[in-house]
């Protein structure tokens, strides 16, 4: 049997290999055995049980003003919020995970990131524009969402052929985006 130094050099490489993934913590550990929520984790950063994340706030609110029901925007991840992520993804053709993976977080933010949701809301001024690039004419720019607006939503929505109830929702305001380069002329 071998013994000395370089003995002693081939287990200690022996032993840091073998422990590396735990000795790295338990990010790497996890990474390997959950990808969806390693990925979600990486986007929305750290969901501990009770302490508010701003980004789960985020993915709530997002969710309930395009329709699906989070329940409570606590900031926090509980079986409704999972239900309403299943069900948007499986809206939009995306992984069924319940986790907030990369195209998810994209498609959730895509009316945020474009000016149609401004510090939570629906930017109503900027919809009012879309829909008179369309062809549409709600009258004034005003941000009212009054009587007029929502009659030339209800019009925009049969002409798209989309569910004609006033609301503007994820289907809604996907078929407004394509007018937005044709607005800001």
């Amino acid at each position: 049997m071998k013994s000395g130094p370089a003995h002693l050099k081939q287990i200690i490489f022996i032993v840091v290999a073998l422990w590396a993934p735990f000795i790295s913590g338990c990010d790497q550990l996890y990474r390997l055995l959950h990808k969806e929520g390693a990925e979600e984790k990486k986007i929305i950063g750290e969901a501990e049980t009770l302490e508010k994340n701003p980004n789960i706030e985020e993915v709530q609110l997002l969710l309930k003003i395009y329709g699906y029901d989070p329940g409570p925007i606590d900031g926090l991840f509980g079986g409704r919020t999972r239900d309403a992520i299943k069900r948007f993804q499986e809206d939009n053709g995306l992984n069924p995970s319940r986790f907030v993976d990369q195209q998810t977080w994209e498609k959730l933010r895509i009316f945020k990131d474009n000016g149609l949701i401004v510090d939570g809301q629906l930017n109503v001024a900027l919809i009012q524009k879309l829909l008179k690039a369309a062809g549409f004419n709600p009258g004034a720019a005003d941000g009212a969402l009054g009587a007029k607006t929502k009659a030339t939503i209800l019009a925009f929505q049969k002409a798209q052929q989309l569910k004609a109830d006033g609301k503007v929702g994820y289907k809604t305001l996907t078929a407004l985006l394509q007018y937005l380069s044709s607005s800001q002329q």
